[in-house]
């Protein structure tokens, strides 16, 4: 099992991305190119496969894959012309697309508990760190705020510290972090977010609102 959930969710990954760069870079690509793409991207990766180290748990482990993926296409896109800017904006459709659904299936099992829109923020946000970022991969500090919903910080990040070997920081605050802004709407919310360790600060620090800040009760 320790290695079979971690190849599942990526060969997942590996579909959706398929999936969603079809839909989003039909726009600026031959579709033959589209192809070479994707097969380019998968080939960049697994090439960088053996060397990346196994993280303390398994969706820590998915998720610096998902990293190693992501600046696969990201470099596969350089490759084919694109300026860093539109790589990255390309790579932010492909990736929002697949995040999305992640997201969604997340807030549809907290409405099998809860119709509290507070409530069903801190279930969302506590069933993400639980899977795939999860401890102690990743580090989390819950903070007493009563201004929102649910606030903590993130003090380790390992797909922060995967990008940051390959030079890419920028890449990931402008991608993975900004993901997470879309995603605190899709939870009918708001996320205040004054830094991120990709951006250079010491900690992410997540403050969630609702869309009229609900009160937990």
């Amino acid at each position: 099992m320790e290695k079979i959930i971690p190849n599942i969710a990526i060969l997942w990954f590996k579909n959706q991305a398929k999936k969603e760069a079809h839909r989003v870079l039909v726009a600026f690509f031959e579709k033959s190119d589209v192809e070479q793409i994707l097969s380019g991207y998968w080939a960049r990766y697994m090439a960088q496969r053996p060397e990346i180290k196994k993280e303390t748990t398994q969706g820590g482990t998915i998720m610096v894959h998902l990293a190693a993926m992501s600046a696969a296409f990201y470099d596969e896109l350089l490759e084919r012309g694109k300026t860093q800017a539109e790589a990255t904006r390309l790579f932010y459709q492909v990736a929002w697309n697949i995040y999305k659904k992640m997201g969604k299936t997340t807030w549809n099992l907290t409405g099998l508990i809860s119709r509290n829109k507070g409530k069903r923020l801190a279930l969302a946000t506590k069933l993400f760190r639980f899977f795939p970022f999860s401890s102690p991969a990743y580090t989390w500090k819950d903070v007493d705020d009563e201004h929102y919903a649910v606030a903590f910080d993130c003090m380790k990040c390992p797909v922060a510290v995967y990008f940051q070997s390959k030079g890419l920081s920028k890449f990931c605050a402008d991608t993975w972090c900004a993901l997470d802004f879309p995603l605190a709407h899709l939870w009918h919310g708001s996320l205040l977010r004054n830094g991120s360790i990709a951006g250079g600060a010491e900690v992410c620090d997540f403050r969630w609102k609702t869309e009229k800040n609900v009160e937990l009760t």
